[in-house]
């Protein structure tokens, strides 16, 4: 959603697309993204047919794809990991950070509450602490 937000970080998050445009890294997601992009579009006020041209136009640099069967079960490890006070971490941020561990990549995230709750399981970083 950086991408299409001003928010910030947002030039951290584009500076990731840059990376991949030059084969320096590899970006994945699952699917659920590009519906996950719509409706924040929406909620936002954001016209759709920009974002949906966007999200084309990206499929070059991000590959989203189906959850396999070994990453949903890592994602439901993943929820298991919080505590009744602090909270849980959501199964669509868990799927992202399975996506990382099983595939032996990192979790880039902006959400400082995922990254508290699961940093112990490693493969993520925080967007706003990379450098470029």
């Amino acid at each position: 959603m950086k991408l299409f937000l001003d928010e910030v970080d947002r030039d951290k998050a584009q500076q990731l697309f840059i990376q991949a445009a030059a084969d320096q890294v590899i970006l994945i997601a699952p699917d659920l993204l590009y519906l996950d992009v719509i409706n924040t579009a929406q909620r936002c006020g954001i016209p759709l047919e920009g974002v949906v041209e966007l999200l084309e136009a990206q499929k070059y640099l991000l590959q989203m794809r189906a959850v396999s069967d070994a990453e949903r079960k890592m994602a439901l490890q993943i929820i298991a990991q919080g505590h009744a006070k602090s909270g849980y971490p959501s199964i669509y941020d868990a799927l992202f950070h399975a996506m990382a561990l099983c595939n032996e990549g990192v979790l880039v995230t902006a959400d400082k509450r995922h990254f508290a709750k699961t940093q112990q399981l490693g493969s993520i970083y925080l967007l706003s602490e990379l450098s470029f």
